[in-house]
């Protein structure tokens, strides 16, 4: 497993890196993000310490024009464990680049306010053009570097109100998106469980979230089989 984490850092770093500064925006920096999860998390099979799962990543660019900005990436995720419960969920991401100034200039209290109160347990995802170490949390004390963290929106948005102009100092909030995937959307955590939000993405209903961006995240055992998710023509697979 740590191998697996260390290499999926070392490949989304590289995007950020390789991105600026020319190719320094939110669309590119997505795709490429998409493109690479689904490169790496192709019926993987990640071992345990005498057990293993299988994580199977499909990544979807949305062919049509988006009507609400709402989020940049949506992840349909489904998770089975061994006694056969299954938990399925939407995570919503906002996703910002910083600027020169390292400052997320772009990043807007209000446009995060309306998010939340759509969906509010979306997530702001941070790409920086520099390294960023951050310590982590307890128990943990070691420092961690990487150029995408991500925080909750509804904590990101309250630091926001009070920093003023000096939106890096969200990233305090934050922790490594790596982390992210790996030790909690894998096992079912920080998933919008409503089944409105669901059925608006796999029916193209387009009433609450229409991100540029969809992964459908399945996460089951070998004796298991991936379950299917019958989406729309206005996905276009990456």
């Amino acid at each position: 497993m740590r191998i697996i984490v260390r290499d999926l850092e070392r490949k989304l770093n590289a995007i950020c890196r390789e991105a600026y500064p020319y190719e320094w925006d939110e669309n590119h920096l997505s795709f490429q993000l998409m493109s690479e999860l689904r490169k790496l998390f192709s019926n993987r099979k990640i071992h345990f310490n005498n057990w293993s799962k299988i994580v199977d990543w499909q990544s979807f660019k949305n062919k049509g024009k988006q009507e609400t900005n709402y989020g940049d990436i949506a992840l349909i995720v489904n998770v089975q464990f061994a006694s056969g419960e299954t938990l399925k969920g939407v995570v919503n991401i906002e996703a910002k680049r910083d600027f020169k100034s390292g400052n997320f200039e772009s990043m807007d209290l209000a446009q995060l306010q309306r998010i939340y109160t759509n969906v509010p347990l979306s997530h702001l995802l941070l790409y920086t053009h520099k390294e960023q170490r951050q310590q982590l949390k307890f128990p943990d004390d070691t420092t961690w570097g990487s150029h995408l963290w991500i925080s909750p929106i509804n904590t990101a948005k309250q630091l926001l109100d009070q920093v003023n102009s000096e939106t890096r100092k969200v990233l305090r909030t934050s922790f490594p998106f790596t982390m992210f995937l790996t030790s909690r959307i894998f096992w079912g955590l920080d998933l919008d469980f409503r089944e409105e939000i669901l059925n608006d993405i796999e029916a193209g209903l387009k009433r609450i979230i229409d991100p540029p961006f969809l992964g459908v995240v399945n996460v089951y055992y070998d004796r298991q089989r991936p379950i299917q998710v019958a989406l729309p023509d206005i996905w276009e697979e990456i």
